[in-house]
């Protein structure tokens, strides 16, 4: 069967709507009809792509932060006359630069000393108090830990394992201590002297090598 023959005028507007056929051909192939551009389509993170995937989400449980251990003043433990096992009376006098009279031995454990001053005898003059740790890492921490919040902080580390020096107070009066480790104990050397801190280094550098 033969197709129609068209006019003149059947062909010109066949023409005409061919672009209007195309174009409303186009606009009903994206998504709604309505011309506007396609949506990217998403996968959930850690699918690999894959439409559908679910998401497993990994909580991480904190590991405890490990604990300083910390030093304790002896100024309130028992003390008795004696001599110092760790330094002398003349050494420790010539090392803290002042007179020295009575000693006692602080009840602790270990023990400590107590220096007074020869013509005030209730005026302490030094300190020394031992502090044993479980292990030489412990003891070394709490060494550092000593100078924590302390201004003008000083250090030695040719003095047991390490040691610092700082500001401190002792009966209320201004003074410098010296906190050193030495395997599982730190020792602190405190002096009535309160400036510079080179009184309680020396006394330090004489006491490390009593310390076992």
């Amino acid at each position: 069967m033969s197709p129609p023959v068209r006019t003149g005028r059947q062909l010109a507007a066949a023409r005409m709507a061919a672009p209007l056929i195309v174009a409303l051909a186009l606009a009903g192939c994206r998504p709604g009809g309505d011309g506007s551009a396609p949506a990217p389509a998403s996968s959930p993170p850690g699918s690999g792509g894959q439409t559908g995937a679910t998401r497993s989400t990994v909580i991480s449980t904190p590991k405890p932060a490990l604990s300083s251990p910390t030093l304790s003043s002896p100024a309130q433990v028992a003390e008795v006359e004696g001599s110092c096992p760790y330094i002398g009376k003349a050494q420790f006098a010539a090392g803290e630069g002042d007179r020295v009279g009575r000693v006692t031995v602080l009840r602790t454990r270990p023990v400590g000393c107590r220096f007074y001053f020869e013509y005030q005898p209730s005026t302490v003059v030094g300190e020394i108090d031992v502090a044993r740790f479980a292990t030489a890492t412990e003891a070394y921490n709490a060494m550092v830990g000593s100078a924590a919040g302390h201004s003008e902080v000083q250090s030695d580390p040719e003095i047991g394992a390490g040691a610092v020096a700082f500001r401190t107070r002792l009966q209320g009066t201004g003074a410098w201590q010296c906190v050193f480790a030495k395997g599982t104990s730190v020792v602190t050397v405190r002096t009535r002297q309160p400036y510079p801190a080179l009184n309680a280094f020396i006394l330090a550098r004489v006491i490390a090598p009593k310390i076992k």
